[in-house]
């Protein structure tokens, strides 16, 4: 029993980075429906593989769904960019200016400018925008608070649409990404707590306005 569901959750994992890959490079566009029986057929896994992908998916963002309607890809907003745009400062400036009041070893956050800047010499978009993602949540859990790690974890999920479209649009220079992130890196690590502040609130500024104006052009 434990053989099949170790299988059956490898499966699931490959399934649920093959849809998010898919998702995040515009193969299945914003709005496109996600059915658990397309999928399955698609991708030749039974139907319970395909439902827990889903649903994962469903748990970090990407898609979403209505009672009784199958999931579809999350369609961005305006109003939901600002929203998401506005929480992650409140959390992430919050945590840059108590960082800058502590002493941790950054060797993880590093690491992933390091992984950022490879990401963007192979063009590989799907590890350029991990990389984003856990720059930023490698600083946050360094706080060592579960709740606001699952908080910001949730947000930052779902924001991989947002920065995978950044990329895919050409919005933002990757090399301006990194160069941001060095910034913040060094502010906390200076222990300046108001230049941490103003260089995490001016990256994601960067981000959210580019796109929006890039939606507000379609």
């Amino acid at each position: 029993m434990e053989d099949n569901q170790l299988a059956v959750v490898s499966v699931a994992d490959s399934l649920t980075n093959a849809l998010r890959e898919r998702i995040l490079t515009q193969q299945i566009a914003a709005g496109d429906r996600v059915a658990e029986a397309v999928v399955a057929q698609q991708f030749g896994v039974s139907r319970p593989s395909a439902r827990v992908a889903v649903e994962r998916l469903i748990g970090e963002g990407l898609l979403e769904r209505t009672a009784h309607h199958a999931a579809r890809v999350l369609t961005l907003r305006a109003e939901t960019l600002h929203d998401m745009y506005l929480s992650r400062a409140v959390i992430e400036s919050s945590a840059y200016r108590r960082l800058t009041e502590q002493d941790h070893d950054y060797a993880r956050a590093e690491s992933e400018i390091t992984r950022l800047h490879t990401a963007t010499a192979r063009g590989d978009l799907i590890e350029l925008v991990d990389a984003d993602v856990r720059f930023h949540r490698e600083l946050v859990d360094l706080l060592g608070s579960a709740g606001l790690s699952a908080i910001h974890d949730k947000l930052i999920n779902q924001m991989r649409l947002c920065l995978a479209q950044v990329q895919v649009h050409h919005l933002l220079d990757p090399a301006v990404i990194e160069r941001e992130h060095r910034g913040v890196l060094k502010a906390i690590r200076a222990g300046d707590a108001d230049l941490a502040d103003r260089l995490g609130r001016e990256h994601l500024e960067h981000a959210r306005d580019r796109l929006l104006a890039h939606l507000g052009s379609e």
